[in-house]
């Protein structure tokens, strides 16, 4: 595998609470009565109670590795129970007693999909056998680790894609140029709808092979990076561009920097994107195309369900966060005068698979290293680095991605993209991966309610 080189004003949101103390700046999804992150602890008496064991047997799984803790806030002896860790081993019991343990299957338990695209490493996902961090820290490019993700081979020679154009693409954002407050979601799904074929099997898109319509779809995603930038207008890929220099280009960034670390970090943010393993969205796109419904349908599915506070929609309460957070204390650039260091549920902190999320370290690192990082930005990295030390709470890629470009003052819904053009090449792999398995997923639900006898009504 040769190594490759990629070289070839955030506007800040103002206050809502400017009366507010730091221990009572809101979180979004709170306000909103909402779960803002999939992940959630038990004590040490609800462990015991849901899987009826005595504490030493606790003691054994956690000392095993089996069940992860953190320190209870407030209580240096006491700790917190990883919940799916939990439900992994109820699940397991379960299973060995003949109960049904579908749903607890279903969420991060044991494997119910087999796939040869994506494993979940200690270490991070790995695409086709291949780390991901591995892949950034050899300056892979992205279009390299889609064409893997897709194929399993690795390319030849690694060189961006040629332009493919698409006059549905240009349609359709002619027809949002008069519409204002487009949020990402909505630009890339209406981009991605006039690009379906829908029902319409003869259209030229319904029979496209996974690396055409993946790359359409990359494209047309990363064209939409315009809006957020300076030019307001679709920005499409001009000439020999990598993905990565169509965003920063966008962005109203030199798109081949003299200092490529920024350039870097870009490109190293979609390979981290690319995939992991079977996320919800991921699995709404495979169930999607089990249907036999054409790629770009399927890539519609997952958008709506990435839009969800758990997905991108939790990206979105960080960055408010983050700006609320900045408007207050304009001018300090010392982490301690962050209210997040007193917040108790910070959106898009944490993961129920990893112990402190690998791809964020490799990110974050990058971002530190990066010419554009702003003053702003390295207080808001120590301030991350504080909260870790303090707490043991750190950030998911989700949030590492909202860091980054808050960091070097990228434009709000910056991190949003970038995480979903990234991991399209990953749900047109798995589309593609389960139409070749030949059959509809239609999983059975057990009825758990009563049964009434005939009444008049």
């Amino acid at each position: 595998m040769q190594r490759t080189n990629l070289t070839s004003e955030n506007p800040v949101m103002e206050n809502p609470f400017p009366e507010a103390a730091p221990d009572d700046l809101p979180s979004p999804g709170a306000a909103a009565n909402r779960k803002v992150n999939d992940i959630e602890y038990l004590t040490s008496e609800e462990v015991l109670q849901v899987l009826g064991i005595k504490k030493a047997s606790l003691y054994t799984y956690v000392s095993r590795g089996m069940v992860r803790t953190i320190k209870r806030p407030g209580q240096k002896k006491s700790n917190l129970y990883l919940k799916s860790d939990v439900d992994r081993l109820r699940s397991r019991f379960s299973n060995r007693d003949g109960v049904p343990v579908v749903s607890h299957s279903l969420r991060y338990g044991e494997p119910v999909v087999q796939s040869w695209i994506c494993e979940i490493s200690a270490a991070g996902p790995r695409y086709r056998g291949y780390l991901a961090s591995d892949l950034v820290r050899d300056e892979r490019s992205f279009e390299f680790v889609a064409e893997l993700v897709w194929s399993g081979l690795p390319r030849l020679r690694d060189s961006p894609w040629p332009c493919v154009a698409s006059p549905a693409v240009w349609l359709a954002h002619e027809q949002m140029s008069e519409q204002n407050n487009r949020s990402v979601l909505s630009l890339l799904a209406r981009t991605a709808l006039g690009m379906t074929s829908l029902e319409l099997q003869s259209a030229e898109t319904a029979h496209l092979d996974a690396r055409s319509a993946g790359i359409r779809l990359i494209q047309a995603f990363t064209g939409t990076v315009g809006w957020l930038g300076p030019d307001k207008a679709y920005a499409p890929q001009q000439g020999e561009e990598y993905t990565a220099q169509v965003l920063m280009r966008g962005l109203g960034l030199p798109a081949a920097p003299a200092d490529p670390s920024c350039l870097t970090l870009m490109n190293a943010a979609l390979v981290l994107s690319a995939d992991h393993e079977l996320s919800a969205p991921t699995f709404v796109a495979r169930i999607c195309a089990s249907t036999g419904a054409d790629l770009h349908a399927c890539v519609i599915a997952a958008l709506m369900a990435q839009s969800g506070p758990m997905q991108l929609g939790g990206m979105t309460d960080l960055e408010f966060l983050l700006q609320a957070d900045a408007a207050r204390f304009a001018g300090h650039t010392t982490p301690g005068h962050s209210a997040l260091l007193s917040m108790k549920d910070i959106p898009c902190f944490g993961h129920p698979l990893y112990d402190r999320d690998p791809r964020a370290d490799v990110l974050l690192e990058l971002t530190r290293a990066c010419a554009l990082l702003t003053n702003e930005g390295r207080a808001l990295l120590e301030t991350v680095d504080r909260l870790g030390q303090n707490s043991g709470r750190h950030p998911n890629l989700f949030a590492a991605l909202v860091i980054m470009a808050r960091a070097l003052g990228l434009p709000a819904g910056t991190a949003a993209l970038i995480n979903t053009v990234g991991r399209t090449a990953g749900w047109v792999a798995h589309a593609v991966e389960q139409r070749l398995a030949g059959a509809m997923l239609r999983p059975r639900a057990q009825y758990m309610g009563k049964q009434h006898p005939r009444a008049g009504f």
